[in-house]
């Protein structure tokens, strides 16, 4: 749609290489959470990648005896020794958690008290001393010595290093990536996250073609749908571009059939003034959605192909039940993928399955942070499902939108 490829927040840019919004500035702690106070308490899932993602200069990634490990370098293991002593040089900040990779770093952190200066300052002054500690090394193999910890830095050379590193000539890149964990069990997934880390790199090398961004990737309606076309979209006009990431010959599979929901089939919870509460999970008050829910789930153990717009609660549930049972999926999203994007969780492992396909509109970029779902955003993703589907589309009104409006709103959204 042609409202989303020219609504770009101010301070990104599109790439029109990668089809991306990026930022024209480097990221920094202002830019963390909005109204959130890094100085106070918290837990964080902390990411910091190396300046150079090129060289796996921290270590490697194997399987042994049947398990995804990670074994580091050198320079890895004297980087996760230094970053074990986080707490020595800010006392208020706990580790509870490391993972090195071969390109960056993950670690759980607790802040346990107040602190003087935000997360980020904290951040920057061990990402100074790794600094220290790649020059160091550096310095060492110039000169032919044994080890690191042989050789003595004075104290001009160390303050030339810690320049260095200060004007942006570190080990890792400026700025960090945080999640704010909530609570325990937050703390808990982002643990199993960082200890699965190995083990999702190897299969993502494994299986390049289901993980590799697809920037343009061309579709052509079903035969079948041509009845429902407004007439000036037929033909070679009507062939639409996606960004994809996943199996794409799930879309040559025989039978394809949309997924497609109505929110009368829930029961919204409502507060005292009759507003929506949108943190509330509605619940199943009719039969005709667990009927629609095991027709679905029961054509695709038998070969089918489920398409979902996952716009309303009832097309997401049944997209969970569908990947919880192990069935092949097509999932749409309202704006495209980042270059380094991978699927959490239960998506990664039906990714690795070939059995999920995730596609985006090419004409919806992406951009950071949540997309709010408009409702042309959702009529444009319906017909897109349907145009996918052919014979196995759901009939939906789409009430509201002159002729050919539509057909016009899809056209834009799936043209870069």
């Amino acid at each position: 749609m042609e409202a989303n490829a020219t609504a770009i927040p101010p301070g990104w840019h599109l790439d029109e290489e990668s089809g991306c919004l990026v930022r024209d500035t480097i990221h920094r702690m202002g830019r963390r959470c909005r109204n959130w106070d890094y100085h106070g308490t918290g837990c964080y899932l902390v990411t910091m990648t190396l300046r150079d993602r090129s060289r796996p200069a921290l270590g490697a990634c194997s399987r042994i005896d049947a398990r995804a490990r990670f074994v580091p370098s050198e320079l890895g293991a004297r980087i996760e020794a230094h970053a074990r002593r986080i707490p020595e040089f800010s006392p208020e900040i706990e580790v509870l958690g490391l993972q090195l990779m071969p390109d960056h770093l993950h670690a759980v952190l607790r802040v346990r008290r107040r602190m003087a200066k935000p997360l980020g300052e904290h951040l920057r002054g061990f990402k100074i001393g790794c600094t220290k500690i790649y020059r160091a090394m550096e310095e060492v193999l110039a000169h032919g010595c044994a080890s690191a910890t042989d050789s003595r830095m004075d104290a001009r050379e160390d303050s030339r290093m810690d320049a260095r590193a200060q004007r942006g000539q570190g080990l890792f890149a400026d700025g960090f990536v945080d999640t704010i964990l909530f609570d325990e069990a937050a703390v808990e997934r982002g643990l199993a996250y960082m200890a699965d880390n190995p083990r999702r790199l190897l299969e993502k090398r494994e299986h390049p073609e289901y993980f590799h961004v697809v920037r343009r990737l061309e579709v052509r309606p079903r035969e079948g749908e041509d009845s429902r076309m407004d007439a000036r979209a037929q033909g070679d006009a009507r062939a639409l571009w996606f960004a994809a990431l996943g199996n794409r010959d799930l879309l040559n599979v025989p039978e394809l059939l949309q997924v497609q929901c109505s929110r009368r089939d829930f029961a919204y919870a409502r507060g005292p003034d009759g507003s929506l509460r949108k943190e509330a999970a509605p619940a199943v008050c009719t039969p005709g959605f667990e009927e629609k829910s095991a027709a679905l789930l029961a054509a695709a153990e038998h070969g089918a192909v489920l398409v979902s717009p996952c716009i309303s609660h009832g097309e997401k549930e049944i997209a969970r039940r569908a990947l919880a049972a192990g069935a092949r999926l097509v999932a749409l999203a309202n704006k495209g993928f980042a270059p380094l994007f991978k699927p959490p969780g239960l998506l990664f492992d039906r990714c690795v399955e070939g059995r999920l396909l995730l596609l985006a509109p090419a004409g919806w970029p992406y951009m950071p942070g949540e997309k709010r779902m408009t409702r042309e955003d959702a009529c444009v993703l319906n017909r897109i499902a349907q145009l996918l589907c052919g014979p196995g589309a759901a009939e939906i009104q789409y009430r509201g939108l002159v002729p050919g409006e539509l057909e016009r709103l899809v056209e834009a959204a799936g043209r870069q």
